[in-house]
Formats: C-alpha cells, structure tokens, sequence
C-alpha cells in the first residue's frame, strides 16, 4: 500500500506510504500502534474477491449512516453561519459588546467562528429551518427541544447566549457551547447533548485547530475554558485545546494519546484546581501518558494572563511545570517534606500507600515508593518493609472497601465523606435538587471522588440530559467510581423522606459539608500554630472559629425544623 514516488498527494506535497498519508492528515503519530497494525494486517482482511467485501445490505447501512451524519454535519454548519450572521447585527449587538470588553480581536472572533443566539424560543423554525428533516435533524442534534417528543412544538435550546461552534478532526461543526451574557442562575456554559455526530467523553474545542501543532511538538496544552484557548493561541502556542466542560476522564487520555505523548495541564492554583489536576494526572499515569502541571496563580486563568502578560513573561509562568509524578506524590504527601511531625508523616505515608495499591505494576510501585521515601526523610527499605509488612500492603486495613481507600487517601473524618457522598447521590435521585447548583458549585469538596462526580452530573444536567441512578451506574464512568457511589445509590433512606422534607434534608448536609471544610482548616491551622506562631495564623483561627459557631447555630435551627 504505497503511493508511487513519482506521484504526489495534489494538496499536500507528500510521497509516501498510504497509511502514512492519512495519519499525516489525521495528525496523528507516525508510531502510533495503529498504524503497525494496519500494515501488518491485524485490523482486517482482505477477501479473495475484492470487490464483494461487504454484502448489499451492509453497503445500504453504511450509506445510509453516512448519509445521516453528512446531513446533520451540514445542518450544524449552517446554523453556525446564521449565529455568526446574527452576531454582526443590532440583534447581536449586546453580545459583541461584551466580547470587545473582554478584548477579543475580531479577527478572533471570525477564526473561531464565534456566534450569538437570541432571546426567542423558536428563532430557528423560523430563520433557518425550512423542511421538516431539518426540524427532525435540529431535534437530534440537540439544537431544538421538545417538552413531550410528538406532542409539543419545539424549542430553541440555546437562547441569548454567545456561540462557540465545536469542530471534529476534519473541520466539520459537531456541536456548540453557549455562554450565558453576564450573571445569571442559569448555568454559565451549556453543551450540546450527544449525538450521532458528537462524542464529549472524546472531543476538544480547537483540536481541529492545534492538530498540527501538536504533531509538531508532540504535545499538548489543556486548559479549562473556551476563552483560555483563544487567549494562548493570542500568544502564539498552536496546541493548546479545551475538554468540553467535563473533567478528565479515561476515554479523553485514550484519545489524546494518539495524537502527542505528553500532555500539559494548565489550571487555577486553587484548591478546585488541584484537585482536578491530581485526578487527570492519576490517570494519566494508569493509561501511560506523560504529564506535567502548571498551576497558575490563584484566582487567575490563562485567558487573563494572556492580556496582561507579554509573551517572554507568560511563557516563563508555562515553562515552569511541575511533573505528573512529582506533582500526585507531592499532593499524596499533603506537602509533608523530612521537618513534618511523625503524625504527619504516617498520614502522609497512608495516602501514598493507598494510591500505590491502584498502580498494576511493580517498578511503578517503587519508583512512587521512592519518591515518597526521599521527600519524607525515610529510608526506602523501611517504607517498601511496611508496604509488603501490610502497614499499606495488600492484606493491609487500607484495602477494606473503595470507600475507606478514598477516606485514608484524602486525609478526611469518614463523617466529612460520608456526608458528600449522601449530597451526590441525592443529586442523582432526585433532580430538583439542583436548584441548589449555584451554591454546590461554589463548595470545596473535600474528596476528590465527589468532586468528579458533581462536576460529570453538572454537566449533564445543564445538557438537559437523564440522571437518574440507572443512568449512572450503566454510564461509561470509571468502575471504581460506581462501586463507590452504588451503596449510597441502593440506600433507602431518602426514597421515606416526605416531599416537604426533602429540601431540609438536604440543607442540612450541605451545612454539615461546610461544617467539615472549617473543621478541616482549623486543624490544619492547629499544626502550623505548634511549628510557628504569628499574628495572622491567631487571626485566621479566630476567623474559621467563629464561622464554625455561626454553621453550628444554623444546623441547630435546621434540625429543630426537621
């Protein structure tokens, strides 16, 4: 399978392998397994009559699936072009006001073909919709909703909102994401739901864009938000791309892999950040990719720093990463170095154990191991002795059940897990309860697992789509994952609580969840004050003990009521 040297591709000036060209267009690696298993046959055969390798019937379905997914593509298209039309008209005019003071170029705004929706509900059935297989297509797309399918006219889902067109590897419009113009309760960004067309467990916004530079440079740049990516592109960095306001799963990895070997996270410093950055990383290392962080600064993202930084400046903030592996022993090790206390250090010792247990390889297990030893003080042998003595071994009291690995590994009271635990799986019981999302989002979770888990319900939910506790032990979520959230699932607690109840209930945990959080930064306060004391350590205690005091008084009344 070759192409002739003396040929050439017309667009493209290559000569070469077939294979090759296509992964060449594809962006994808030259070593990529795929690509030796196409040549050396392993993904088909090939039938003595070349000519009758699929029967009839099975041509007539692949036609007609592509005959589906060409004519969504091509609807998607078009009302892209009519959300960029609107954009540049009085009716748009507020929404282009708020891009130019957020400082995005116009230029920028044509290159990422950004767009704006209007108020009304069927602005599309009126504007560019014309035949009934386009308001069918609109349906399947997400682009239109019905109330009851059959039975109601449909309606614009997005509405007032700028419009980031969301492109697949070929350049083909799959999906959009809507920004809410200023503040609002409704959610920020909205996505389209999952299509025939659209994958969000695979999919980038601006990979089409980056794909050659990330086969130039053979990695990649994620950030967190649509507004990071045109802002470093603003600076010059050709790979860098968005997940699609969903956190990192096992499939993003597996797709990123066969386009760069390494990927770079740049997130907010904060504690959310961290945390996302430490799951991301974690699996990472379990699916083989080379990562590192860079934590920028709390309370900034890339986007702001790509206005007021000039390049040198902001290149010198991304240049200064943190490796995958140092950065998960780091946070494992809770920043305990050999000054720690031996309280500390055990702790420490407890989660890095944890963690390790998850690794199915040996010499992943004692580079970890290592790393840990050398960051705490301690000799290697005698941290490899615990870990095979069963201190953190496999017969050790870490591996009783999931929840308790999560308990040891995040450093919290099993009452602090136990009470997130019950907030998400009421989330997903009963899905009135997001009415409180607003003040969910604004929580700092204190394990990483419930973390995830409302950041992957939050995202369905704002697409509109099924929650429900079927729905999400039959998802593609990780299995640990289920088999953590599945006893809380399967209680019954809150199937008895009356109606009227149910919001107290509910209340009430999200008042012990800060309750916790306090008790949290007190102790962690309690352990600077016995290395060092100063004035702002006593005004900061003060400050949480009496925010405890007022939380107590509230879960008081609460309770009184319930």
């Amino acid at each position: 399978m070759s192409i002739s040297p003396r040929k050439i591709s017309f667009f493209q000036r290559i000569r070469g392998e077939t294979i090759l060209l296509l992964f060449r267009l594809q962006g994808l690696r030259r070593s990529h397994p795929i690509c030796d298993g196409l040549r050396e046959g392993r993904f088909f055969k090939i039938s003595r009559n070349p000519f009758r390798v699929f029967r009839n019937s099975d041509r007539r379905k692949n036609a007609k699936v592509s005959e589906i997914s060409d004519f969504l593509y091509k609807l998607n298209q078009k009302v892209s072009e009519y959300y960029q039309h609107l954009l540049h008209t009085p009716v748009g005019k507020n929404a282009l006001d708020y891009l130019r003071s957020r400082e995005i170029e116009d230029s920028e705004i044509r290159l990422f073909g950004l767009g704006y929706t209007p108020e009304g509900f069927d602005t599309l059935a009126k504007e560019v919709l014309r035949t009934k297989e386009e308001i069918a297509g609109a349906i399947q797309l997400g682009l239109l909703r019905e109330k009851e399918p059959g039975n109601n006219r449909p309606y614009d889902f997005f509405r007032d909102r700028i419009m980031f067109p969301v492109l697949d590897l070929s350049g083909r419009t799959i999906a959009f994401s809507g920004r809410i113009l200023g503040p609002g309760k409704e959610a920020k960004y909205i996505n389209s739901p999952a299509s025939v067309v659209f994958d969000k467990s695979r999919t980038f916004y601006n990979f089409f864009r980056a794909r050659e530079g990330v086969r130039k440079t053979g990695e990649v740049m994620l950030v967190e938000g649509y507004l990071d990516v045109i802002g470093l592109v603003r600076r010059g960095y050709e790979n860098v791309i968005a997940s699609m306001g969903t956190a990192i799963t096992e499939n993003h990895i597996r797709t990123l892999k066969k386009f760069a070997e390494k990927v770079v996270f740049v997130l907010d410093g904060d504690i959310a950040g961290k945390k996302g950055a430490l799951r991301a990383t974690e699996i990472c290392l379990k699916e083989g990719m080379e990562s590192s962080i860079v934590l920028l600064p709390e309370g900034k993202d890339p986007f702001d720093l790509a206005k007021s930084l000039s390049r040198p400046e902001l290149h010198e903030i991304i240049s200064n990463q943190i490796q995958g592996s140092e950065f998960v022993v780091e946070e494992l090790l809770e920043n305990a170095d050999s000054r720690a206390l031996p309280e500390k250090k055990r702790r420490s010792l407890q989660n890095l154990y944890s963690f390790t247990q998850t690794l199915n390889r040996e010499t992943d297990k004692q580079f970890f191991l290592g790393l840990g030893a050398n960051k705490l003080g301690i000799s290697m042998d005698a941290v490899l002795r615990d870990f095979k003595g069963g201190t953190g071994g496999k017969n050790g009291p870490l591996n009783a059940d999931t929840s308790s690995n999560v308990k040891e590994t995040q450093g919290i009271s099993a009452p602090a897990l136990d009470c997130e635990r019950k907030i998400i799986s009421m989330l997903v019981k009963h899905t009135g309860l997001f009415s409180y999302s607003e003040e969910i989002s604004s929580m700092e979770f204190m394990d990483i697992t419930s973390s995830f888990l409302w950041d992957y319900l939050y995202t369905i939910y704002t697409g509109e789509g099924e929650i429900s506790p079927v729905q999400v032990l039959s998802s593609e979520l990780p299995e640990d994952l289920k088999q953590t959230l599945a006893p809380y699932l399967l209680e019954e607690d809150s199937e008895k609580i009356e109606p009227g109840e149910l919001h107290k209930v509910f209340r009430l945990l999200l008042l012990q969840q800060k309750k916790f959080r306090i008790e949290e930064r007190i102790r962690e306060l309690d352990q600077k004050r016995e290395r060092f004391f100063t004035p702002e350590i006593f005004t900061e205690l003060s400050f949480y003990r009496k925010e405890k005091e007022k939380i107590l008084e509230h879960i008081r009344n609460q309770s009184a009521t319930t």
